[in-house]
Order: C-alpha cells, then structure tokens, then sequence
C-alpha cells in the first residue's frame, strides 16, 4: 500500500472517530476545555455552548459524566446560562493528569416557525400559556436532539487559579428602554488580571426584572433585583440593579408598596419632591402633555403641604390659590390653551390623593378651618409667576 493511501486512511479514521465523539454535531458551538487540551487548571469547569437554546426540563444531574484516569467520577453541578451553554462546575478542584468528559444527548429547542407542526402546536398552547415555551407540546413540536459528546483534557495543579472575581459596575441605575454592558474580570494567584466575562454564569435573584446574553444586560420590567458573576467556586460580590421607567424626561420612582404608602398620612415619598410616589406615577402615565404634568405635580404637592397640618388652613391656603392661578393661566390667558381639561385636574386626582380615612379627615379639617373667611385670587397678569415650575425647562423635558 501507498504511503498516500496509508495517510488517507489514518486522516479518515481519525475524522470518523471525531464524528463519533460527537464534536462535529450541527449545532455545537464550542467545547471547553477544548479536546486533548494539555495544562488546563485545576480549577476550570466544564462549558458546551449550542447554537440553539437548551431545554432545561432535559437536563438531569448525569447529563455531564467527568472522570479521572483513574476512573474515579468528579462530582459537580450542572446548570445552563445564557440559554445556550451547558455548564459543569466540579465540587471541587482537579488533581494533575487526564479526565474524560461525557456529555449525554439532551433536548435543544429551535422556536422558528419553519414547520406546520410548530406554528400549531404555538397556537394550541397560547390558549393556555402566557409563554409558550412552557408548554410541553410546544417544546416538542420545537425540539432537536443533540449527540453525544466524548473528549479528553488533561490537569496542571500548578497551572495559575483564580483567587477573585471582580465586576467593573458597583451598582446600575437603567432605563427600561434601554441597554447597558458589564464585564468580568479574574486575578490570578500569579497577580495576573484577565476579562473573563464570557466563561461566567450569572446569577440573577429576580429574572423577570432583567436578562444577560453574554455580556449584555436587558432589562424586562421596572423593579430591582441583585446581580453577581460565578466562576467554578468564586463569586463576586453582589451589586444592586434598578431598572426605572422615564416619560418626558422624569424618571418615575419606583411603585410603592400599597400598605406601607397608605399606613402614614403622607405616604411614600421616595425622591423626595414632595409628592406621593403612587399619585406621581398616575400623573405622568395619564397625562401626556409636560405642562399638565407640571401643574397636576403642583396640585399634588399644594394637597401634601395643606394635609399635614390642617389647622394652620388660613396660612397654607396660598399654596393651593397658587395653583389654581397657575391652572388659570393655561386654561385662559395662554395663547396656545395647553390646558384643555379645566378643573378636571384637581378633580381627577383627589380620589387618589385623598385616598384613606386619614387623608379625608385633613382634608375636612382643612376646609372647615377655612370657613368663615373671605380669600381672593391675585392679579391675573401675574398668574404664570404663581407656577413653582420652570416652563421653559419642562417643555425641552428638562424635569431636574
């Protein structure tokens, strides 16, 4: 035989037991350590990244086998992140010498609609499922089945291990239209500092408020939940993110806990501009216009300054006449009527102003200390200067 033969055969063999190790699958990424890698550290975790999302109802605690030369089984955990990747984090470091890595078939899911099949098996399951990726019939309908994966690596105890993991953000404040980026960086017991954001697992206390892909955090919903990165048995410490929502330029605080709002007369002011939280929110998402906002966020703080103390009714009635002033400019004498709605401002919060039994009573005792008493409003040309906003500021959206 031909060495030219001889060489093809042996490349040929050596493919077919490639293909058989099931590396060269359709829809595996990469593996990790990569096959026949030499001085891996004894600290490193096992990751298979598939181009298609991982079913985690497949996944079982032998789905990942690694076992020393010896034969000796590691135990570790099994976990997914970023949809993708599959992730084996041994219990404990690794001795020096070779280990096989086994990883079982298990279910990938491809939610394309290329198949009559899926399209009504989605439909079928949006009657009962808010998400259809829950429902069983679905994900089969969408299922693909991986192979097997078979590979070798080898350990170096004295390869460099990590000592901490570090997050480049203390805390993050996001829009929720918007998108932001953080990394991961490791230092090695050599002093050695390196990003290592794309081999970490996130670890999210509240996913419905935000998502990572890689290295990308998207937020969900308003709320706040805590965030940390974990590298085989090192994590980092755990920062806060608050994703807000913003109208016209004003970030809205965030919605208050109803029972602790309504358990003290003015409720919870959390950015401290003198309006209840709840009663601002309901400003800006009924109304549209910023100089409506602007005066139903006076009328809100005129109804907090004359709650607190009821009695002094004769003294803090200039805040609610400076409203009223206010509206009137809009309402009459400007030109371009910003304000359409009259009076239905006032009327339309004090259900949610005056929301509780305690907040009814001050606003009782307000009035009747007014009884009895004449008041007049001030000259109309100087009604706009009773605004305790800026008007040329709120029209560009400036709120601050």
């Amino acid at each position: 035989m031909s060495i030219v033969k001889k060489i093809t055969l042996v490349l040929l063999f050596s493919l077919s037991l490639q293909a058989q190790s099931g590396l060269s699958q359709t829809h595996l990424v990469s593996v990790s350590p990569e096959s026949n890698a030499q001085e891996v550290a004894a600290d490193t975790s096992i990751v298979i990244e598939y181009d298609l999302a991982i079913d985690k109802h497949s996944l079982h605690k032998r789905v990942v086998v690694l076992k020393n030369s010896k034969g000796k089984t590691v135990k570790g955990k099994v976990s997914v992140k970023n949809k993708n990747t599959l992730l084996f984090t041994p219990n404990e470091e690794l001795e020096s010498g070779e280990y096989r890595v086994k990883v079982k078939q298990l279910n990938l899911q491809d939610y394309r609609d290329n198949s009559r099949f899926k399209r009504y098996a989605k439909k079928f399951c949006s009657y009962f499922y808010t998400d259809e990726k829950e429902c069983r019939l679905y994900r089969y309908a969408c299922r693909v089945k991986s192979k097997k994966i078979k590979y070798f690596f080898s350990v170096d105890e004295n390869k460099p291990k990590v000592v901490s993991l570090t997050l480049n953000k203390s805390n993050i404040q996001l829009n929720e239209d918007n998108r932001t980026t953080i990394s991961v960086n490791a230092k090695y017991d050599n002093n050695e500092t390196i990003d290592i954001t794309n081999k970490v697992e996130w670890l999210i206390s509240n996913p419905n408020i935000i998502e990572i892909d890689k290295n990308v955090i998207t937020p969900k919903a308003e709320g706040e939940t805590t965030l940390q990165a974990k590298l085989n048995n090192q994590t980092t410490a755990e920062i806060s993110v608050r994703v807000y929502k913003e109208i016209n330029g004003h970030r809205l605080p965030p919605e208050p806990n109803k029972t602790l709002n309504d358990s003290t007369l003015l409720g919870i002011d959390s950015n401290n501009n003198g309006v209840r939280d709840d009663v601002e929110r309901w400003i800006f998402e009924e109304y549209k216009e910023p100089i409506v906002q602007a005066v139903a966020m006076q009328n809100a703080r005129a109804f907090g300054i004359i709650l607190v103390e009821p009695s002094r009714a004769r003294e803090t009635i200039k805040f609610s006449d400076a409203l009223i002033e206010c509206q009137s400019y809009y309402k009459y004498q400007d030109s371009r009527k910003i304000i359409e709605r009259g009076t239905s401002l006032i009327k339309e919060s004090r259900p949610l102003i005056l929301n509780t039994r305690e907040r009814n009573r001050a606003y009782y005792e307000y009035n009747q200390a007014l009884s009895g008493g004449i008041y007049s409003l001030g000259d109309r040309n100087k009604y706009k200067g009773s605004c305790d906003f800026n008007e040329t500021k709120i029209e560009v959206g400036e709120w601050k």
